[in-house]
């Protein structure tokens, strides 16, 4: 059984009218609470009922699943993999709370799904893995 921890991008890919490529998605779907945190701003900065609901749907599908928290073993991670790229000699230009994703995923050693390329300089340096979908 595979488990991995899926990014924001994934969850909204339906209402944004992306599509998948299903066959790679984990059996297991984990949910960062940051990701948690990005899905309630969604619905709060929504333009109108239609958005706002369909945003809702998106949150409550994301809820179902048991969130991983940012603790101090992810927090650890997270300053690893900001201290990793600059080392590399790459400028540390993933989104903020794309790192704590992949710092969570990290953290509980499982892959990021993802549509995002943000997360490309951690998969670059083969600091996470991450699964393009």
């Amino acid at each position: 059984m595979t488990e991995a921890v899926v990014d924001t991008s994934i969850w909204v890919s339906a209402e944004l009218g992306r599509t998948l490529d299903s066959s790679r998605l984990p059996d297991v779907l984990r949910v960062s609470v940051v990701t948690l945190a990005e899905l309630q701003a969604g619905v709060l900065a929504a333009g109108d009922a239609a958005s706002a609901s369909a945003r809702m749907r998106t949150l409550e599908a994301a809820q179902s699943t048991e969130p991983l928290p940012v603790d101090a073993a992810v927090a650890r991670e997270w300053a690893l993999l900001r201290v990793e790229i600059a080392r590399a000699g790459r400028r540390v230009n993933v989104n903020v709370n794309d790192l704590w994703i992949a710092a969570t995923a990290r953290a509980n050693r499982l892959a990021v799904v993802t549509q995002d390329d943000d997360f490309d300089p951690v998969a670059d340096l083969g600091l996470v893995e991450v699964i393009k979908v």
